[in-house]
């Protein structure tokens, strides 16, 4: 009986150590975006993102990484096109307030590049990705990059426009406390 109560101890105590459960750094942590209008690149963020991970790269298995994205923080620098941009023309926030990335799986491509596989939400409309990740960890922090494209159509973020670009550049900044 003793062995099998040390024995348990000992094994849930393996595994919070494989749980590297992370807390975001919110004011280092941020989602940009680009897209081509009318010629020009109009740039823009989110001011709301909430990530939940737990990463670590000896457990991909059980590493995961998931955002949510309030989609009502929005911000162009011209707040005309920002109250466009969460109306029923494009994102719909009355309706669909977040955008969500949930992994399903990280996979180790090199020393410090991972591929994340997961379900983007927007707009009620999920669709599998795969986006690559940088990933620099020090003692006490993880930094999380990543650069990716999607198309808007594909969510139904508009309409199909010759002035407006269907490609949207995402890059994400996840930074947390060990």
């Amino acid at each position: 009986m003793k062995v099998h109560v040390f024995l348990a101890i000992f094994l849930l105590s393996v595994l919070n150590l494989n749980a590297q459960k992370l807390e975001q750094l919110t004011d280092k942590t941020s989602v940009n975006f680009k897209i081509k209008n009318m010629g020009f690149t109009v740039q823009g963020k989110f001011k709301r993102v909430t990530i939940s991970s737990n990463f670590n790269s000896n457990n991909l298995e059980n590493s995961f990484i998931n955002a949510v994205i309030s989609v009502n923080s929005i911000d162009t620098d011209n707040k005309k096109r920002d109250k466009h941009l969460i109306n029923k023309d494009f994102f719909e926030t009355a309706t669909y307030p977040s955008i969500k990335l949930t992994s399903t799986k990280i996979n180790k491509i090199s020393a410090k590049n991972y591929q994340l596989t997961g379900t983007l939400t927007i707009k009620n409309v999920s669709k599998k990705i795969v986006v690559p990740l940088q990933v620099v960890e020090t003692v006490n922090s993880i930094t999380i990059q990543s650069s990716f494209s999607v198309n808007r159509l594909d969510y139904g973020v508009g309409k199909s426009s010759w002035t407006l670009s269907d490609t949207v550049k995402i890059q994400l900044v996840y930074t947390a406390k060990k």
